[in-house]
């Protein structure tokens, strides 16, 4: 390794190291960088490089896998009969509330929290 990369490398670490202490801090970035002498535009620069650089060591590692591998042959679609379900009709009502005056329609389907909602509703009048 040329000591331009090592330098590098080396930098993208001490800044990857102060953005761990920044989010660890629980400081908002601002004043973890005023504290730090770190210009906030300067902090998210060194973050995006870090993680560009992270991201780019992911992509080589990934290609080299998977040009390693051999190419897998495309397999033949396998259709499996699926038995039809029970159609609900959404329309129809499964129940009606009334308290006084007041009347409530419950349809097929409706889910427990709706149901839950216009009961408490109903009884509050």
């Amino acid at each position: 390794m040329t000591v331009s990369k090592t330098m590098r490398r080396l930098r993208l670490q001490e800044w990857a190291k102060q953005i761990e202490e920044c989010r660890t801090s629980g400081l908002p970035v601002s004043k973890w960088c005023e504290e730090n002498s770190i210009g906030v535009k300067t902090y998210y620069y060194r973050m995006r490089r870090v993680r560009e650089e992270v991201l780019d060591a992911v992509e080589s590692e990934n290609s080299l896998v998977l040009s390693n591998r051999s190419p897998k042959p495309l397999e033949t679609p396998v259709f499996v009969p699926v038995p039809p379900t029970r159609m609900i009709d959404y329309s129809t009502v499964a129940a009606t509330v009334q308290i006084g005056t007041y009347k409530a329609e419950i349809n097929n389907g409706a889910d427990l929290e709706t149901i839950d909602g216009v009961l408490r509703a109903m009884s509050r009048l």
